[in-house]
């Protein structure tokens, strides 16, 4: 900070400092970092037992701006504010408690409101919290453009490190000094008994230290000191009970929700979230297992429907088995990930999933009562239409209750010398879950970082050395951060590692060899039944698609050269969508370097056949990809196919871009159905290799209960 020389400076700021030495060099920085600078900083010192003196010593030496200044006696808040104006030249006055912070702009926001209106004389502004540690709490105390002295009454909202106010007021109205009351309260009630109101600026450019030991801190205390600040300003009789009913209903919410925000920045607030989630899962599975149980009973358990009676333990069984398949069928769809998945998303993996969990209920109970199709289909029809009504509500209330109660984390992004406005930009788009309350470089130094991070909620690890990333990661731990960090291909290997033991010691064992061989006999049995199975059961809408495709003019079908498993080549089918695209041959999409997916290079000029934008869009030309599955080039789920060029020209900046083909390329992929084919190619290397180390068959069944909703949300344009 340069040093400021002035004769009379536009504001005087005073701060009483009573043993606040760990945190007053935090509030003189944050008002010598203010934007507007013509200004003085009056510490004085009321008789502090710690080190505050000797502090404010040391800080004045840094800036001609501070003057500092000792009590003979302890004045207490309210005399040693009144000192302060006395020695305060400039002709606006502004308070700074020795434990609470500015925002850089507050005092420059407060003169303008004082520009635009010049019978201002009496400013404050909105606050934020923080608890002792500096950890933020994301709660804001707004503040209305204007109140008058009846306003006030109901509820103190100027709070006195806001205040900027004119100096003639101050010495006409000191502080009070007597003892029990809220000093600051008294004399704003004196003040606007001349003045008709105070002016807010609703920002919260004060950041309150929520400090439980101070006098406020104390809510009974505080209740018998508002009542006789109240008797102390005049105020009698009924008026006086009335103000004191809205000052404890006021205080209520207020306290209510800022100890709620505060809780949640506690270390159960993790565990209250997961008991957030499994309350409402319980719910949901309650919910379809009591209507399949009311369904059970008054439409399917009799003789003439089922062929016999269950007693006791046989409706437990049955409807424990409905509970499971409804259980595991849920997790397979990610039915309970409703927060992370856009509303369209959850809505389709409810509807798959009671569709699927009652087709199947609908079988398992025609084989026990020997039904045939669709024999008394209709208690299972209503039972479908009721649990999606109910999975709809379910849906909503959960994400409003969740975004109520959880609002957007305020997130610092740590990075290195690399770019990260990606990484920005993603967050930025996740606006219900995370708000990028700022940035800071590695070269700010650890100290000046881990005051950061004490004030926001979470923080990201952008892709930073190994070494400042093990540093900070570990510093979360210790403050109880939620911190996130960017994924290297080194943590993908780690996550895909067995753990074992060596004696005393605990190793990670990374075996390399791929798939075992009764997987991968598995996985192309199923490649082979489920692709039947498709194009059997849907042989009618593939045969539609191609007459639609066919009107497009031109051949029927395009194929382009594509790697496959350890580099072989092979022509990939679809049906043609494109007009520049006649050859199979020469089935070349420009493809970018950077983004990953199909046909992701296709420019706004691209010309579509008849109706090819749709089908592309709709996914609905991949179906040919079946016979590449049949034939062994392909597999439903793999690494998703690309041509040599961009091979080469992805793996010219990453080499290890080449590691996908050690696996077969699939129609859908682990990185298909989490970037919605819109992943950069070093993401989409993350995510396959991921899908390689962490391979299983019930990783496919949800890779393609995934793809099921990708196929049906239909991808920009």
């Amino acid at each position: 900070m340069r040093e400021i020389r002035m004769i009379t400076p536009a504001v005087s700021v005073i701060i009483p400092a009573y043993n606040c030495e760990e945190y007053l060099e935090e509030a003189v920085s944050s008002v010598l970092d203010q934007t507007f600078e013509d200004l003085e900083l009056i510490i004085i010192d009321d008789c502090s037992t710690d080190g505050t003196q000797a502090l404010m010593e040391r800080l004045a030496g840094r800036d001609s701006r501070i003057r500092i200044y000792h009590n003979e006696e302890n004045l207490g808040a309210a005399g040693t504010r009144n000192r302060g104006v006395m020695m305060a030249r400039a002709k606006w006055i502004a308070f700074l408690d020795g434990d609470d912070l500015w925002e850089r702009e507050k005092l420059e926001k407060q003169l303008d409101l004082a520009a635009r209106i010049p019978e201002a004389r009496l400013i404050f502004t909105g606050s934020a919290f923080i608890e002792d540690d500096g950890m933020t709490i994301a709660y804001v105390l707004h503040v209305p453009e204007t109140v008058d002295r009846k306003a006030l009454l109901k509820q103190n909202v100027i709070s006195c490190s806001s205040v900027l106010i004119r100096r003639e007021l101050m010495e006409r109205f000191p502080m009070p000094r007597e003892e029990g009351i809220h000093e600051d309260f008294a004399d704003w009630l004196r003040i606007l008994e001349e003045v008709p109101c105070a002016y807010g600026v609703d920002e919260p450019l004060l950041i309150y230290r929520r400090a439980l030991t101070s006098k406020s801190g104390k809510k009974g205390k505080s209740a018998r000191m508002n009542w006789k600040t109240y008797e102390y300003a005049g105020v009698k009789g009924p008026k006086k009970v009335t103000a004191m009913a809205g000052y404890t209903m006021h205080g209520f919410v207020k306290y209510g929700r800022l100890w709620w925000k505060s809780y949640r920045l506690m270390n159960g607030k993790e565990r209250f979230r997961r008991l957030f989630f499994f309350t409402m899962d319980v719910l949901l599975l309650a919910a379809w297992i009591g209507l399949f149980a009311y369904v059970w009973f008054n439409y399917i358990h009799f003789r003439g429907v089922i062929g016999n009676r269950y007693y006791r333990w046989g409706h437990v069984a049955l409807i424990s088995l409905y509970g499971g398949g409804a259980l595991a069928l849920g997790m397979l769809f990610g039915v309970f990930r409703t927060v992370e998945e856009t509303v369209s998303e959850s809505v389709l993996s409810h509807i798959y999933c009671v569709l699927l969990l009652n087709v199947m209920s609908y079988v398992e109970l025609a084989l026990i009562g020997r039904w045939r199709f669709p024999q008394h289909v209709q208690g299972i029809i209503g039972l479908t239409a009721a649990e999606l009504a109910v999975s709809l509500a379910w849906i909503f209330a959960v994400r409003w209750l969740y975004f109520h109660i959880y609002p957007p984390h305020e997130m610092l992004i740590i990075h290195g010398d690399e770019d990260y406005g990606y990484l920005q930009h993603q967050l930025e788009k996740e606006t219900k879950r995370y708000v990028v309350g700022g940035t800071i470089g590695l070269s700010e130094g650890r100290e000046k970082i881990e005051k950061e991070i004490l004030r926001h909620d979470s923080v990201m690890l952008s892709d930073i050395p190994g070494q400042e990333r093990e540093h900070y990661l570990k510093y979360c731990f210790e403050k109880h951060k939620r911190c996130y960090c960017q994924t290297s291909l080194e943590d993908i290997m780690v996550l895909g590692s067995k753990k074992m033991h060596v004696s005393d010691m605990t190793l990670r064992l990374f075996p390399n060899c791929g798939m075992s061989v009764e997987q991968k006999v598995i996985k192309r049995l199923l490649d082979i039944i489920l692709s039947l199975l498709v194009l059997v059961v849907l042989s009618p809408v593939i045969i539609i698609v191609a007459i639609v495709a066919k009107t497009g003019g031109g051949s029927l079908l395009t194929s382009q050269v594509c790697l496959g498993r350890d580099g072989k080549l092979f022509k990939r089918y679809k049906f043609r969508t494109r007009q520049d695209v006649e050859q199979e041959d020469t089935f070349t999409y420009a493809q970018s370097a950077d983004a990953a997916g199909p046909e992701d290079g296709a420019s706004p000029d691209t010309a579509y056949t008849k109706h090819g934008r749709t089908l592309e869009a709709w996914h609905l030309d991949e179906f040919p990809q079946l016979l590449n599955v049949l034939k062994g080039d392909m597999s439903l789920v793999g690494p998703y196919p690309v041509d040599p060029a961009t091979h080469a020209g992805v793996c010219e900046r990453c080499p290890e871009y080449a590691w996908r083909l050690m696996f077969r390329p699939g129609i859908t992929s682990y990185a298909m159905v989490n970037g919605k084919y819109f992943s950069l190619r070093e993401n989409q290397l993350k995510m396959d290799l991921y899908y390689i180390e962490n391979y299983s068959l019930l990783l496919d069944f949800k890779v393609l209960a995934a793809t099921l909703k990708v196929v049906f949300t239909k991808q920009p344009e």
